[in-house]
């Protein structure tokens, strides 16, 4: 699959949020905007989530198996991006230490993820990176937590569709870590933000 078509099929997916109410297109409250390849405003992360979860609920089995795949590998790849950026700007330690856990983490599962979608289907997918601002008046710090809580939150909810949907027993037994393993994520980042400036 080449570049553009990856990318032409994660704006699709997420563009399926398009139907939701303006408050939920933009960024808001402490949120920052993403902006995708070939999207002028930005889209908060909980219209992001909410456009993959649309995608995956009509799939069954095999379907579901591939889509979800394929949308966990671009999610994981959007949680790389921003620890990559805390990585690079961030100040506080224990935030930094977080965005190295999320780095490992994460591309061991996209290696794994990459392999089914191959096995499945005799193509390659490899996930889109996409650009991400800290908003003015924010510290990096602040900004990665403060993201990644409910970008945890959308892997945790795509992975709840899994054991009635999915059709593979690897998918179902991934979503299971994802929800365990991002829940106690999310658990650390909202006490790390009780002190992180």
């Amino acid at each position: 699959m080449t570049r553009s078509r990856r990318v032409a099929v994660l704006l699709g997916a997420l563009l399926l949020a398009g139907s939701l109410p303006a408050s939920a297109q933009g960024g808001h409250g402490a949120h920052a905007g993403h902006t995708m390849p070939g999207q002028s405003a930005p889209m908060s992360m909980e219209a992001m989530n909410a456009g993959m979860l649309a995608a995956l609920r009509p799939l069954r089995g095999r379907a579901f198996d591939v889509k979800w795949a394929q949308l966990m590998m671009d999610h994981h790849q959007m949680a790389l991006d921003m620890a990559g950026k805390q990585l690079a700007s961030g100040k506080d330690a224990r935030a930094k230490a977080e965005a190295r856990k999320v780095i490992a983490a994460q591309q061991k599962e996209i290696a794994l993820l990459g392999g089914w979608v191959r096995k499945w289907t005799g193509q390659s997918y490899r996930p889109a990176s996409m650009p991400m601002t800290v908003p003015a008046g924010m510290s990096t710090d602040r900004w990665f937590l403060t993201e990644m809580i409910p970008h945890h939150q959308g892997a945790i909810d795509m992975s709840r569709l899994a054991p009635a949907r999915g059709g593979s027993s690897g998918v179902k037994s991934l979503a299971g870590q994802i929800i365990k393993a991002q829940a106690a994520e999310i658990a650390t980042y909202r006490q790390l933000l009780k002190s992180v400036k």
